[in-house]
């Protein structure tokens, strides 16, 4: 029988249970990761990367669910976010041309959680919400490269995390493919993989609800949101 590990909300565990059982553990808001093994040992071992018993912090993220993060005296925060505009469209069409979007990190140092050491955006037009959220993602890659302490990434996005922790890794090992079809962002996937190649001692990631009451997420939403109102 195949074994299940959840991680990221209030089912979190390994099942040995049939996955009609197991399927309504996974089907909350936000949703959790979660995959299915051929044996208890591997799907415990996947359990315990991600929920941090693992060696390495860089597989794994944390998710703070409130937002209040409690700050570590000799660490860095950024907070990355991406979002677009896609006015008159409908779900499951593509971005027009005409479609506003943009990228924002903010940098805050030690137990000071209100006001950004530096802070960077950048908007376009014809660009995807998840192209965003990964744009953002390897300026604040690049961003942590010049720090000399330990950095946590932070973002609302489960796409960016579930991947920059997981399944990058396996595309990697698989010569970038995948079962299902083509890798979206391919090249800017690849590019995240290079850069993690030296900050795998020094990135951690955590997971926040957007639009809580995490000051530095609230802080890049509104700064992205200003970068697309200023974009000629």
């Amino acid at each position: 029988m195949k074994t299940y590990a959840i991680v990221g909300n209030q089912y979190e565990g390994v099942y040995t249970k049939p996955w009609s059982q197991v399927q309504k553990f996974t089907q909350t808001k936000p949703a959790p990761k979660y995959k299915g093994f051929t044996s208890q040992a591997a799907a415990e071992k996947w359990f315990a990367e991600q929920t941090g018993a693992g060696t390495n912090q860089a597989h794994h993220y944390e998710t703070i669910y409130n937002g209040h993060i409690q700050p570590l005296r000799d660490h860095y925060y950024l907070f990355t976010d991406g979002g677009s505009r896609n006015t008159g469209n409908h779900r499951g069409s593509h971005v027009q041309a005409s479609d506003l979007a943009a990228w924002a990190i903010a940098l805050f140092k030690g137990t000071d959680m209100q006001t950004p050491t530096y802070t960077a955006k950048k908007a376009y037009h014809g660009r995807t919400n998840n192209d965003m959220e990964l744009a953002a993602l390897i300026m604040a890659l690049n961003v942590a490269q010049d720090l000399s302490q330990p950095v946590t990434i932070v973002s609302d996005s489960k796409y960016v995390l579930d991947t920059v922790t997981d399944w990058m890794y396996s595309w990697q090992a698989n010569g970038w493919q995948k079962a299902s079809g083509p890798i979206a962002n391919l090249a800017g996937w690849q590019t995240v993989f290079e850069l993690m190649q030296s900050l795998q001692e020094k990135v951690s990631f955590i997971w926040v609800k957007g639009h809580a009451t995490s000051r530095g997420n609230q802080l890049v939403d509104q700064l992205l949101n200003q970068a697309m109102d200023n974009l000629d």
